[in-house]
């Protein structure tokens, strides 16, 4: 990547790190679903208004509707909904830290559905370290046995999944979208879906919403959905769906530390070792350090 593209990767994974800090802070007020759908709805309609103003001109056709219907299940709604049931149960850092599972499962499916994206040796053994650490965070005897405590955990990892298709999905389906454009069909997307099911079942809820929640849900939304997904696709353009996914060796640091700083969360050594272990494969994913160091008749 060019040093453009990875300060854009620093910045989208220093948002997304923030994400888990605040959905910590709205479950103690809200449901999982009404954090998810406040997430999309106020990002969606600060999008929406941003490209009136500009007089942004775009062409829906049913095939274009179709690819964001299809992304704003696998970029939005499959994950946030999974992450934020998910840490109910599970602390925000180590939540931050199974994500980065994300970037191997992006690296594995680009590798089968993209041509450009070919698995190499330093990938291959990149993935392999970096789901050893996964495991390692989570333990590996929860592996094996399932209790509830640990349901949180798995719902992460099925949500990396989702971010991976999404990531192969926007590669392919996406490209005459602008970014902007791309952002806002998917989130607007993701609101309309979700609407008819939070005024018939949460409308309650929705009722019940004050200032102070609705101050974090907007902070939360415009951080990590509007700003975000301006990187996102941006980098998604310039850089490749397997190189988009590396922006998650940021994000544990940044979600540990804020969830320690603010909320005194406190991770655990294996978590700590699976983190280490996470980003070592992550490093190795990328390749960089490694040519660096190679001869150039070794390469």
């Amino acid at each position: 990547m060019k040093n453009k593209d990875w300060i854009l990767v620093i910045l989208l994974g220093l948002f997304w790190g923030s994400s888990f800090f605040f959905v910590e802070m709205l479950l103690k007020y809200l449901s999982p679903f009404m954090i998810v759908y406040l997430r999309v709805s106020i990002a969606s309609i600060f999008l929406i208004v941003f490209i009136i103003i500009r007089g942004t001109k775009f062409k829906l056709s049913l095939k274009n509707l179709f690819n964001l219907f299809i992304m704003s299940l696998l970029n939005n709604i499959f994950p946030f909904l999974l992450i934020t049931f998910g840490q109910q149960t599970t602390t925000g850092g180590l939540a931050s830290i199974l994500n980065a599972n994300t970037s191997f499962i992006g690296i594995l499916l680009a590798s089968l559905f993209l041509p450009l994206e070919r698995l190499n040796f330093y990938r291959l053994i990149g993935v392999s370290i970096g789901v050893l650490g996964v495991i390692i965070a989570i333990g590996y005897q929860n592996i094996i046995q399932l209790n509830d405590d640990d349901l949180g955990k798995y719902l992460i990892l099925i949500a990396t999944l989702s971010y991976g298709f999404a990531g192969v999905w926007g590669k392919l389906k996406l490209q005459n979208f602008t970014p902007i454009i791309a952002a806002t069909g998917m989130l607007t997307m993701s609101t309309i879906i979700l609407t008819p099911y939070a005024f018939t079942m949460h409308l309650e809820e929705i009722y019940s919403l004050n200032f102070f929640i609705l101050k974090y849900a907007f902070v939360f939304a415009i951080i990590c959905s509007v700003f975000a997904y301006f990187l996102y696709f941006k980098i998604l353009e310039s850089a490749g769906a397997g190189n988009l996914l590396i922006c998650t060796i940021i994000i544990p640091p940044s979600s540990i530390f804020l969830n320690a700083f603010i909320l005194d969360q406190i991770i655990t050594f294996n978590e700590c070792l699976g983190l280490i272990i996470i980003i070592l494969g992550l490093i190795i994913l990328d390749g960089r350090l490694i040519n660096k160091h190679t001869p150039t008749s070794q390469k």
